[in-house]
């Protein structure tokens, strides 16, 4: 396994806690080998996102420029945006400006979907898609979530208490999400949007390809969900083929994070998705694709460098600046304030 020496990027990474994921993912990118890793941040105002992550992303990226992109979240603590007050397309070009080179979408995820109140293709985010599709920038966006989630009989224990069962009424059903995905893609058909967890279509190989179709712009990324590879790895075969056929359509990323505690197992889940990938091993509930090289090369970085850039964008220094100053202005958390002063400073060295 592994004999295979490919630029792999790792196109869907996350920062949680800030400055302290720092060492975590430095740690995680050498022990890994991937020559670049891509940190999706996600949305403030929500139980996902932070000013310090924000900005924590900037840094990263000017400590380590050619090995880390990275895609902006929207702010949802700025006054008006709940009022349709703000302009998403300038809100996108600032950060653009200072270095970011794609979006983070979370607000396919029902819980973040509840709280913004705005359908994904709410015509208050129709100037955003126009812009990235104009631009040609990307677009990584989490819809839905494993059907189990909205089945009080299937949902694990686990995962409800993380708070994510979606059966009791209040939340869109997968298929409103789903609806709403395709409603953005009528308006917007060149949009360069990748579908994260495989569009959780993992247990229906039919769609995934009637999908990829129907919408040649779109791509999907293989970062693992909890039923994902199980769903793979019982009809290896017929997924083999399908990777295959898909090959430049289909993105790696792990989901990995800065948490210190799990870097053992981020680093193990790394490779048993490649063993996974490259033999026909066992493994989770079946046996792995074992893909042609030249499809591997596609889903390792191929096609995330030919959406998003084969270098990562340059910070300009003084808009990433700007912008963690307005943070400062916005933030009500002293420890986070305290944070977002000393990644200013270390920004200015």
């Amino acid at each position: 396994m592994e004999d295979l020496h490919a630029d792999i990027a790792d196109s869907h990474v996350h920062i949680y806690h800030g400055f302290n994921d720092l060492d975590t993912i430095n740690a995680l990118q050498e022990r890994t080998g991937v020559s670049a890793i891509n940190i999706a941040c996600l949305p403030r105002g929500t139980r996902y996102g932070s000013s310090t992550c924000f900005m924590s992303a900037f840094l990263r990226k000017k400590q380590m420029p050619g090995k880390t992109y990275l895609f902006a979240a929207f702010d949802y603590t700025m006054p008006g945006i709940h009022e349709g007050k703000i302009d998403f397309a300038a809100y996108a070009e600032k950060f653009v400006k200072a270095g970011a080179d794609g979006f983070k979408m979370l607000e396919g995820k029902p819980d973040i979907r509840k709280q913004t109140g705005l359908p994904l293709d709410s015509k208050l985010y129709d100037p955003f898609y126009d812009y990235l599709q104009q631009k040609g920038l990307p677009l990584l966006m989490h819809v839905a979530d494993p059907e189990e989630f909205w089945d009080e009989k299937k949902i694990l224990p686990g995962q409800k208490a993380n708070g994510w069962f979606w059966g009791d009424g209040s939340y869109q059903s997968k298929e409103a999400l789903y609806a709403e995905t395709e409603s953005v893609l009528r308006k917007f058909p060149k949009l360069k949007l990748t579908l994260a967890h495989f569009f959780f279509l993992s247990a229906d190989i039919d769609r995934a390809h009637r999908f990829l179709e129907e919408w040649q712009h779109v791509s999907l990324d293989i970062t693992p969900g909890t039923e994902m590879y199980h769903n793979f790895s019982r009809k290896p075969e017929k997924w083999r083929d399908f990777f295959t056929y898909h090959a430049d359509r289909i993105l790696f990323g792990t989901d990995n994070s800065g948490h210190a505690e799990n870097l053992d197992a981020y680093v193990n889940k790394y490779h048993a998705m490649r063993k996974f990938l490259e033999t026909g091993e066992n493994a989770y509930s079946g046996s792995g694709l074992e893909l042609p090289e030249q499809a591997l090369v596609r889903i390792y970085s191929g096609n995330f460098r030919e959406r998003v850039g084969r270098r990562p964008a340059a910070l300009d220094k003084a808009q990433v600046l700007n912008i963690c100053q307005e943070f400062m202005a916005s933030e009500h958390d002293k420890a986070a304030i305290e944070e977002l002063k000393k990644i200013e400073k270390l920004l200015n060295v």
